[in-house]
């Protein structure tokens, strides 16, 4: 058996999670902040006599934003498993920025006609190219300083930064809207919001410039152990793990964006919520999810990954339906309105916790940002890519205000079934390994999948 990986310092863990967390951030406010545009970009960018139609076009956009996730997981993630974490990250951080500020800058329909929407899609799928190998990536590399004592708590750095961008986006568009008009904001003020992403992206790349390589990624080169093509090895040798990844994704991004994305339209268009309004309620969700994440990591440590993400699960499952139904049935009540959406947004974030822990966990080091950023970003373009759309879009077929919950309910489910029957998903929380992260990797690989890329045990 090979040595162990010495531990890294608690300064170079501190930098990578810092790192990891306001990357992560970033990313999620570059991609959550045309959520809370919509209102004033679709009639910009579609305009129609029937509103309806012109937020179901935007939802059509916010969704193709997902559809370049996965060619986006293949690039970054061969780029981190061939050339390192660290240099995919400040890529990935760049364009995503980058796509952004662009997207702020785009001329609208009254000025260049039909090119203006496709413009607008052009920037979202650049968005989503760079976020397939964002997030993922990001968990990847923070994990990767773990130990055994500290992996939930560190997996749960990537889903609280994407909560804390996620508080960051409604808040900065409450800001602006409050210190506007509505004529300003539909005019020119829209895209505020947009090119503050440019101050954010320095920042992360500040703060990425100064980070080392991971402990296990400077091992596998040292070794001359990098493989040349992660993703023949992760389809030929893990296929059973990569379903398994794909359907977890699935889950918890559907829920992860039906929340977050399609709420604030129920709040607006069933309610009768003003924008400002629910974007101050979606600021208050975000933040107590920031709070959840962190617990579910804690519990992650002491109770495993397979119970804290069913105990999240459930109770979505169970409390979707009534939460929107006493939302509407008060008349938007200002207080049950924050109580119920800080509950729900609070419990899709804590069961994305387990979810990540799980994906850095479920392929070897050498192909473990390939593996985990395929998975991630197939069940992004099915789960968060057409999540939202179907809210809507079962909505205006049926007439039924609750039909978000659906979607929501059978997401829950699903993921429900697949941890429960994952092999070994609970075990303990963070089996013992050398560096941790990669021993934990064969726990949730099926015994029958080729082991010879398998983490070196301690």
């Amino acid at each position: 058996m090979n040595s162990p990986v010495s531990a890294p310092s608690r300064t170079l863990v501190r930098r990578a999670s810092m790192a990891g967390f306001f990357g992560t951030a970033v990313e999620a406010y570059d991609f959550m902040v045309f959520t809370f545009l919509i209102a004033y970009l679709s009639p910009l960018f579609f305009p129609s006599d029937n509103p309806a139609a012109g937020i179901l076009s935007s939802l059509v956009v916010l969704g193709t934003g997902f559809l370049a996730r996965p060619i986006g997981g293949i690039v970054f993630g061969r780029i981190g498993d061939r050339y390192g974490r660290r240099f995919a990250l400040i890529v990935t951080i760049s364009g995503m920025g980058g796509a952004t500020i662009l997207m702020g800058l785009l001329p609208t329909h009254a000025t260049v006609g039909i090119l203006a929407p496709v413009l607008l899609v052009l920037t979202r799928l650049m968005q989503g190219f760079f976020a397939g190998g964002e997030q993922i990536g990001s968990a990847t590399f923070v994990t990767e300083h773990a130990s055994a004592k500290n992996y939930g708590i560190l997996s749960a750095m990537t889903p609280v930064g994407f909560a804390f961008g996620g508080t960051l986006a409604p808040l900065v568009v409450a800001l602006t809207t409050s210190l506007s008009s509505e004529e300003w904001m539909a005019n020119w003020g829209w895209r505020l919001p947009l090119l503050m992403s440019l101050p954010l992206m320095l920042y992360v790349l500040f703060l990425r410039a100064r980070l080392e390589e991971s402990p296990e990624f400077k091992e596998l080169a040292d070794k001359h152990e990098v493989q040349s093509s992660p993703l023949r090895s992760v389809v030929k040798r893990y296929p059973a793990t990569l379903l398994r990844v794909i359907a977890l994704s699935t889950s918890v991004l559907a829920i992860g964006y039906v929340v977050p994305a399609y709420m604030p339209l129920f709040l607006q268009q069933e309610v009768g919520m003003a924008p400002g309004t629910t974007a101050w309620v979606a600021t208050a969700g975000s933040t107590f999810a920031i709070v959840v994440g962190f617990a579910s990591g804690f519990m992650i440590d002491r109770s495993g990954r397979r119970n804290t993400m069913i105990l999240g699960l459930g109770i979505i499952l169970v409390s979707m339906f009534p939460i929107m139904y006493l939302i509407k049935a008060t008349g938007g009540n200002l207080f049950v309105t924050a109580l119920g959406h800080m509950l729900l947004v609070g419990l899709a974030g804590a069961s994305a916790v387990p979810v990540y822990a799980t994906l850095t966990s479920a392929f070897p080091a050498a192909v473990r940002y390939t593996g985990a950023a395929i998975g991630f970003g197939l069940g992004s373009a099915i789960g968060g890519g057409a999540g939202p759309y179907l809210a809507g879009k079962l909505t205006a077929l049926t007439g039924n205000s609750y039909a978000a919950s659906i979607v929501v309910g059978a997401a829950a489910l699903l993921g429900i079934v697949v941890i429960a029957t994952m092999p070994n998903s609970n075990g303990n929380a963070a089996p013992e390994a050398s560096l941790t992260t990669g021993a934990i990797a064969s726990a949730d690989s099926d015994s029958t999948e080729d082991s010879s890329l398998s983490p070196k045990m301690a």
